[in-house]
């Protein structure tokens, strides 16, 4: 099952003006958000996320490639290699082991590694002074473009824009981003506490 979190409407975006930054290399940039989220340790964040018309708001949870996202809509666990999802819209609790392409839209600094060395690479600043970077995938696939949102100082992802090949977008928020956290690997397994008494598990691995 795919957990799909990302993206602001890029027309809105672009419309509030961008100054030129060719002198900054896009390339050293990502590295540095990549940087900055390895040294990061556990983050722990408040997120909304938007896909047509529809905004979720919830909490992540993220140690390198494991996260956990709590919603009222949305439970979704991933241990490094196994992941739990469940959807009020299935009633149901998923197990698979997913690509990375399916993590891509779960946690953006997955899919920042992947198209780091695949993809096209520019960044602007915005006029509140964010870096934004636009990766276009070199390879075929769902998603066409990605735009992230960086804070300049701290380099870390405070918005995501991922454009779809069905010219579908999702977006996501970040707030109260703190870095530094101690998670028990425990935290990123399932857990039935968060989930209706009886939800059914269906094991897709």
């Amino acid at each position: 099952m795919k957990i799909r979190l990302a993206g602001m409407l890029a027309s809105m975006v672009l419309s509030c003006g961008l100054m030129n930054a060719s002198a900054q290399d896009a390339n050293g940039i990502l590295n540095r958000v990549i940087e900055a989220y390895d040294n990061s340790k556990g983050i722990e964040a408040s997120y909304s996320m938007t896909y047509d018309k529809t905004t979720d708001y919830g909490s992540i949870d993220m140690e390198g490639e494991k996260f956990r996202i709590l919603s009222e809509d949305l439970k979704c666990w991933f241990d490094g290699k196994t992941q739990w999802a469940y959807s009020t819209m299935t009633d149901e609790v998923n197990v698979t082991e997913p690509t990375v392409d399916e993590l891509q839209m779960s946690n953006p600094y997955i899919a920042l590694k992947a198209f780091k060395d695949n993809s096209q690479n520019s960044v602007v600043i915005t006029q509140d002074g964010s870096y934004l970077l636009s990766l276009i995938p070199v390879e075929e696939g769902d998603i066409k473009l990605i735009q992230l949102f960086i804070d300049k100082n701290k380099y870390q992802i405070t918005k995501a824009v991922f454009s779809m090949v069905d010219n579908s977008m999702y977006t996501i928020t970040v707030n109260n981003y703190v870095t530094g956290k101690k998670f028990s690997s425990k935290i990123f397994k399932y857990d039935s506490k968060y989930v209706p008494k009886g939800t059914q598990i269906v094991d897709l691995r």
